[in-house]
């Protein structure tokens, strides 16, 4: 694949084709924002960016500034990349790209939030971006009604991204950013397919939460255990992350990595 050209994008012609990009990825139920917010967005001092492939934009994201208590942050409240082509890196060259956006406007911290049991997005944030996770935020946006989220509750781990991090400048480096889990107990795991917690488990230095490799994929095979999933996993990340504990990271065999603080 060609390498993808990344800018930022504020004319208006630009902030509409975000809008049709995001309904191809998200269903287009409802738009996701008004043209007018992404304009008022782009032009005072949020970041949105977009992934053009021979002048096609196949990838874009939005991202406004914040605080976390007296620190500025940027907030990343969405990335989407084209469905075909959502397994070419593209998502990941927006993550750099936002954060090379960030550090030459002095921001030294990225936050955003994901669902924990898309287990591709949990690997691209805490193994391939070095970022890690300390908040379960239970059905943080209430009913969702794109084609992605519809009937689910909205579960999120939020993301923090501390950009001059050792960890994270070793991922911008191409370095190995992996966490060494050996001897890691086990706090969820999946005997015959379904969920078991070992809640037990908690107090130990590292432990282990498994989820479903392809999580819709199971969805749509049985909704019934992909149901039993998500809570078990709420459960066990929500009690885990305010007990102290945060995800370092994931491994690819489907996996959260939590270390005790």
């Amino acid at each position: 694949m060609a390498e993808v050209e990344i800018r930022d994008l504020a004319e208006i012609d630009d902030l509409r084709s975000t809008l049709e990009l995001f309904e191809r990825i998200w269903g287009a139920r409802e738009r996701m924002f008004a043209v007018e917010v992404l304009r008022a967005v782009a032009t005072h001092g949020g970041a949105i960016l977009g992934a053009f492939l021979d002048g096609r934009m196949v990838g874009a994201q939005v991202a406004f500034l914040g605080r976390d208590e007296n620190e500025l942050l940027l907030h990343s409240h969405v990335t989407g990349v084209e469905p075909t082509l959502q397994h070419e890196g593209i998502g990941s060259a927006l993550k750099w790209a936002q954060r090379d956006w960030a550090l030459e406007r002095g921001i030294e911290l990225i936050t955003w939030t994901f669902d924990p049991m898309i287990s591709r997005n949990a690997y691209l944030n805490l193994r391939k971006l070095g970022a890690s996770a300390r908040r379960f935020l239970r059905d943080f946006y209430g009913r969702m009604d794109d084609d992605i989220n519809v009937g689910e509750r909205s579960d999120r781990l939020e993301i923090t991204w501390r950009l001059k991090d050792p960890r994270v400048e070793g991922a911008a480096a191409g370095g190995p950013v992996a966490r060494d889990a050996e001897g890691a107990a086990v706090l969820l795991d999946a005997p015959e397919g379904r969920p078991r917690p070992h809640p037990e488990a908690l107090g130990a230095p590292l432990v282990l939460a498994r989820v479903p490799t392809d999580y819709l994929d199971l969805r749509a095979r049985d909704p019934e255990v992909a149901r039993a999933w998500r809570d078990a996993a709420a459960d066990v990340l929500e009690r885990a992350l305010s007990g102290g504990y945060a995800a370092v990271d994931f491994l690819r065999e489907g996996a959260y990595v939590l270390e005790r603080s």
